[in-house]
């Protein structure tokens, strides 16, 4: 009797448990803002700060040695160069400038991280929410390490802001493609992500940057639509770049051919070439 009973018991007890189990993943994932979706970059420019022109119009308290570099950087592009600018070597623009976002971003939420995917550069961000320290050695990369935290600002039970903070970030880096971060890279970034109260699909980004290239810390706040009918593509930064970077030179390709990027700019040295040929 027991050996006929005990199947049955185990099979409800084993749908009971899965259930238990579902019903509080269930009630977990209710807890966090609904942040599904593609999201695009909107209102305003390019630059850092999207409410100001690029270049010295984004008025970065930068330090006089870094504004000197700025300056020198943009007389560079002008003159056909790339400035301060690495991305078009296709090293990944890293954080904070990864925020900008110039392709689409996801964001997936899980209880013990966040996760967000961004197709320039196939950028990916994890921002630690399991309550976890910072590790006593970090390995630097473009977009850093991120730990963050989960609030409820408005008391109903639900999370709507998730505060981060990231560190061990290597360079080069800029905040856009002119202004400059310090070479030092020991940049910590602050951040406060939520979706606009009046508008579901409308999210904002509050951006602190503390850096040794700006007299103070630096906020801006960027702001990304969630896509009606997105749709997904990938994004190679190799594929297709016509740019050419030999030491500090700039060159470009156009029909097979190698070409300068600025006014008498001298051609690359063949002595290598030359020796092939002897």
């Amino acid at each position: 009797m027991s050996t006929r009973w005990s199947l049955p018991v185990a099979a409800v007890t084993l749908a009971a448990a899965t259930l238990t189990i579902a019903g509080a993943h269930a009630l977990e994932q209710k807890a966090f803002p609904d942040w599904r979706g593609q999201w695009v970059r909107c209102c305003g420019g390019a630059g850092w700060d999207p409410g100001k022109p690029i270049g010295p119009g984004q008025q970065a308290p930068l330090t006089e040695e870094y504004r000197a570099l700025m300056e020198a950087g943009l007389a560079n592009q002008r003159a056909g160069g790339q400035g301060n600018n690495s991305t078009p070597t296709c090293l990944p623009p890293g954080m904070p400038r990864a925020m900008i976002v110039y392709e689409p971003m996801e964001i997936v939420i899980t209880p013990d991280a966040t996760y967000i995917l961004i197709e320039f550069m196939q950028q990916l961000r994890r921002v630690y929410t399991d309550g976890r320290d910072w590790p006593e050695e970090l390995e630097p990369t473009y977009a850093g390490y991120s730990i963050g935290r989960w609030e409820d600002t408005d008391g109903d039970g639900r999370y709507d802001a998730l505060l981060i903070e990231t560190r061990a970030m290597k360079g080069p880096r800029t905040f856009d493609g002119a202004v400059p971060l310090h070479a030092d890279n020991r940049t910590i970034v602050k951040e406060r992500i939520y979706l606009d109260r009046s508008n579901p699909s409308l999210l904002h980004d509050e951006v602190t940057t503390i850096d040794h290239a700006l007299t103070r810390p630096w906020t801006v706040t960027r702001s990304y639509e969630r896509a009606a009918k997105p749709r997904w593509f990938e994004y190679v930064c190799a594929e297709n770049n016509q740019h050419v970077f030999l030491g500090k030179e700039n060159y470009f390709i156009n029909g097979g051919y190698l070409m300068p990027t600025r006014k008498g700019q001298p051609a690359p040295d063949l002595k290598f070439f030359d020796q092939a040929q002897k």
